[in-house]
């Protein structure tokens, strides 16, 4: 389904009905950068198994990403849009309060989500996400052209088939813009952070935990690309939704 619900752009979303209604809150999954709903989560299984746990699942391609849309102009993707994109999605379905599960980028938004609307949002989800600012230095060089961590992600996702490089360069620049700041923390939300042993993008992930009074959960032998898939990672996030 597509919706123009911020104006300047058209997003793609999944609207998954439970196999059984258990009155639970819908989930909200925010994929990756350069991802889309469906590599992210649909080919890690995670529609099914929420699916069946009774729980409906939103999930939208971000602006720039997938079928939705892809402005070229660093200034449309501020954090803050993204935000007002998923308030928005949310009114459009009458959806008044969501599980928020994100991954990478998609968990950076779902903090600024938390923070902005920490009334929407009954618990919260941050897949591999650290602290750490990845995306320093984005704003002076090209993304891809060095040699760090988020330059091998950046060549990586825009060779895949349907990506546009320009857009997704023009995304980072705008992610770069607003640096990730650890205070303030959204408040009153319980949250969980989840990575991968081996996953150099999620870095102090467990003092990020301790700063918001969440929980950590590390996955053993797992990296940025394969800890989504994890049985572990799927396991943790029902026990800690069901609560």
């Amino acid at each position: 389904m597509t919706a123009n619900l911020t104006k300047d752009v058209t997003m793609r979303y999944a609207d998954l009905a439970p196999q059984t209604s258990s009155g639970a809150v819908p989930v909200l999954l925010l994929h990756g950068f350069g991802s889309t709903f469906d590599m992210n989560w649909g080919a890690a299984g995670w529609p099914r198994v929420l699916e069946t746990a009774g729980r409906r699942v939103i999930g939208p391609d971000l602006r720039g990403h997938g079928s939705s849309d892809k402005p070229t102009e660093s200034e449309l993707y501020l954090p803050e849009h993204f935000v007002s994109d998923l308030v928005a999605l949310l009114d459009e379905l009458g959806v008044e309060s969501v599980d928020v599960v994100g991954y990478s980028m998609g968990a950076r938004l779902a903090w600024a989500l938390a923070l902005a609307v920490p009334d929407r949002v009954r618990r919260l989800v941050l897949g591999g996400f650290g602290p750490t600012d990845l995306l320093a230095g984005v704003g002076e060089s090209a993304p891809g052209e060095g040699d760090g961590p988020f330059d091998q992600v950046f060549n990586t996702v825009a060779a895949l088939p349907g990506n546009d490089p320009e857009a997704l360069a023009a995304c980072a620049r705008g992610q770069a813009a607003r640096p990730f700041t650890r205070t303030p923390h959204p408040a009153g939300i319980p949250t969980l952070l989840v990575a991968g042993a081996k996953d150099a993008l999620a870095v102090d992930a467990e003092g990020l935990a301790a700063d918001c009074g969440g929980t950590f959960v590390e996955i053993p032998g797992r990296d940025h690309v394969n800890a989504v898939s994890s049985r572990i990672f799927k396991q943790v996030v029902l026990d800690f939704l069901q609560d």
